[in-house]
């Protein structure tokens, strides 16, 4: 079926409205949230399938190792609820195994004759569904980019202001809830399991973690319409889109989220210099000039806007402490231990909270539901295998995003505009795709299926717009 620009095919229309629900509904945390993304985004599959809307030009390239990885991670979940013989789990996972004898067991209950990989398999099955929900939204996300481009070269991917607007709105909601000093999200709504909410997130480390995914985009879309120069920059959303940003900006800084500050500026300062690298090399140094004028001036406002004591102490805190006696070391130590103890099959994927009390070492009481660490919970609750396989995805769509980025810095891209903007869209994709795997050192946003979903989404507009028909440049 050919695609006509001017109108939204309906697999578009249902996933891109997941895509904008999903952090409005508190960060889509609670089952009834996040079984409605997984619906919206499996149907955006089905409506796909049944149109017969895959177009070859779209399709060529998209498949790869990367995505092979990611499968084999939904695949790997999907091995750890097959029933198995005790003799076999006691072999792959003997911690596992041991849990699942009658000592370990409430006194009622008697070990099962075929035991599962996965200590709470129900969780198992949850997470596992979420994993093929993202691993469905990242193909269509690159599916509906490369359509969009294919049809209007060089334009700017719907994508890019959806996710902007978003983020624009959960920011400006966040600093009303703050001025108002709100005691209810939406006025409303009190998290019985959390006091610290920010905006519509039940947490502000993860309303945080979603602005710094998104911010990136902003600063793409400025620096592209400022290097255009003359006629071709659209003034209009240059204002627009800076105005998006200081409020967003503004927003992180109220957080008191430390990761989500340290983030959004180490991202923000890598993205700037490539930035400048890819103006340098097209020679047009004068735009460079107003690029970091404009950091500058952005930076500057929203900081004047932001009410620094909330946040400063946090950060006294941090350096005032040791390192080894905060919280997050010791328990970081504890799950390390444990995926060295379950080095091939892990837990279960979505079963941190029933596994690791047998490993806990921390005299703090209270249950951990998360490892705060994305990777060392993947070694938890998948060992090697899955740390490696979603490593493995990350590395994959960041290669394929790197290799336009270096091709528009070569010497032989210069004279080629379309390329340079391409480039720059991607240095905004490929932020918000660093800016979770770098936050991800210190929280576990890729537990929230709204920053998760949006993760993934961000992952398949990077290799939408990371195919080039360029003479020599590959795919």
């Amino acid at each position: 079926m050919p695609y006509d620009p001017t109108k939204t095919p309906a697999w578009e229309a249902v996933f891109f409205a997941a895509l904008t629900v999903a952090p409005f509904m508190f960060g889509s945390v609670y089952p009834w949230a996040y079984g409605l993304l997984e619906m919206a985004v499996l149907s955006a599959l089905l409506l796909l399938l049944w149109r017969g809307a895959w177009a070859k030009g779209a399709r060529q390239g998209l498949w790869g190792w990367g995505l092979a990885c990611l499968a084999g991670l939904v695949f790997l979940a999907g091995l750890q609820l097959l029933p198995l013989p005790p003799a076999l789990v006691k072999l792959l996972a003997p911690g596992s195994y041991a849990m699942w004898q009658p000592e370990s067991l409430p006194t009622a209950q008697a070990a099962p004759a075929l035991l599962p990989l996965s200590l709470y398999p129900f969780a198992t099955a949850n997470q596992g569904l979420l994993l093929l929900t993202y691993l469905v939204a990242t193909v269509l996300a690159a599916l509906a980019t490369r359509r969009r481009q294919g049809a209007r070269p060089g334009g700017t991917p719907f994508s890019f202001g959806l996710l902007l607007g978003v983020g624009f709105l959960l920011a400006a909601v966040a600093i009303i809830q703050l001025g108002l000093d709100a005691k209810a999200i939406y006025g409303f709504f009190k998290p019985r399991h959390s006091s610290q909410f920010l905006g519509s997130y039940v947490n502000y480390n993860h309303f945080a973690g979603y602005m710094a995914m998104v911010v990136p985009l902003g600063l793409s879309l400025l620096a592209r319409d400022l290097f255009r120069g003359g006629r071709r920059a659209n003034h209009g959303r240059m204002l627009v889109v800076g105005i998006a940003l200081v409020v967003m900006m503004a927003a992180v800084f109220l957080s008191r989220s430390r990761g989500g500050i340290i983030t959004l500026l180490l991202v923000m300062a890598l993205q700037v210099l490539l930035l400048l690298a890819i103006g340098r090399a097209w020679r047009i140094n004068r735009y460079t000039v107003g690029l970091v004028l404009c950091l500058v001036l952005l930076l500057g406002i929203s900081s004047q806007v932001t009410d620094w004591s909330r946040t400063l102490p946090r950060f006294q805190a941090l350096f005032l402490q040791n390192p080894t006696d905060n919280l997050r070391w010791k328990l970081y130590s504890d799950v390390a231990r444990m995926g060295n103890q379950l080095p091939l099959t892990g837990s279960g994927l979505g079963t941190f909270s029933v596994a690791y009390p047998a490993y806990k070492t921390l005299q703090r009481q209270g249950l951990f539901n998360h490892a705060h660490n994305d990777y060392l919970e993947y070694l938890a609750e998948m060992g090697w295998p899955g740390l490696l396989l979603f490593l493995g995805f990350a590395a994959w769509v960041l290669t394929r995003g790197g290799r336009i980025i270096l091709l528009a810095l070569s010497r032989r891209a210069r004279g080629d505009p379309a390329l340079i903007e391409r480039a720059l869209l991607l240095t905004g994709s490929l932020g918000g795709v660093a800016a979770l795997l770098i936050h991800g050192l210190t929280d576990f946003n890729l537990r929230i299926p709204a920053n998760a979903l949006t993760w993934f989404a961000l992952c398949g507009i990077t290799v939408g717009l990371a195919r080039w028909d360029a003479p020599r440049s590959g795919d």
